[in-house]
């Protein structure tokens, strides 16, 4: 299963429906926050995908295809937890501590966070270990996205740049 990872739009649908349009094949879109509305406004147009979307610190509409969108989600895909969430609630601008414990506390394999505007992936291992991915943000500094490529034995991470 593939999966398109976006964050950080601030208004800017453009460089988003560029990433989609790239990779045609995903299956679901996980959006990270702010621009929550560009999410919106584009998953009638991307509808042939799964969308799964949390708000950012930016986000001043709370809403998300009618329902309320929340700061954190959680998932299961192909036998994987993953947690979204935007990163503004946990400080992650001032250090990834706050983002691990909610991975153990969630018994998270996968957490997917943005708000930091810069791309990250990392393997944390131990008892319960889990990744981290950041995409960085699809609008300005990086331009980049995320591909996240599932299988029951497998987790695979890229990140991609327009």
């Amino acid at each position: 299963m593939k999966c398109l990872i976006i964050s950080d739009s601030h208004g800017n649908t453009s460089y988003m429906s560029r990433a989609l349009t790239m990779h045609p094949d995903a299956e679901v879109v996980f959006f990270l926050g702010d621009g929550l509305s560009d999410a919106d406004s584009l998953a009638v147009y991307y509808n042939d995908k799964a969308w799964i979307a949390v708000r950012g610190n930016c986000d001043f509409s709370g809403f998300f295809r009618n329902s309320p969108a929340l700061k954190t989600e959680e998932i299961t895909l192909m036998g994987k937890r993953i947690v979204l969430t935007h990163g503004d609630i946990y400080d992650v601008k001032y250090g990834l501590d706050r983002l691990k414990y909610l991975a153990l506390e969630a018994s998270a394999d996968i957490v997917l966070f943005g708000h930091t505007h810069r791309p990250h992936e990392e393997f944390v291992s131990g008892e319960h270990s889990f990744y981290l991915f950041n995409p960085g943000s699809i609008s300005s500094p990086s331009y980049s996205f995320g591909i996240l490529t599932l299988t029951e034995d497998t987790v695979l991470f890229s990140h991609g740049t327009l």
